[in-house]
């Protein structure tokens, strides 16, 4: 298992709260994150980095009622 690029991560999220990134692109980040087996985080990682990535597991297409609004991400964003 490898370390969640979280820089990288940070940088789609701030992309996607500014409106020049999707959901679906941090999606597929997360996704090939999965997919590569990068999911280590550090211990003491703040809660809203395992909640924001755990958020942009859901597809645009899946049920609104698991997306989190822009003003959720933002404010787990704030948290970091």
């Amino acid at each position: 298992m490898a370390d969640f690029p979280i820089c990288e991560f940070r940088s789609l999220v701030s992309d996607f709260l500014s409106g020049t990134r999707s959901w679906d692109d941090v999606h597929k980040f997360v996704i090939d994150s999965e997919w590569s087996s990068a999911t280590r985080l550090p211990r003491d990682c703040p809660s809203a980095l395992e909640e924001l990535r755990t958020a942009f597991l859901a597809d645009s297409k899946d049920d609104p009622q698991f997306l989190l609004s822009k003003s959720e991400v933002r404010d787990l964003f704030e948290k970091l």
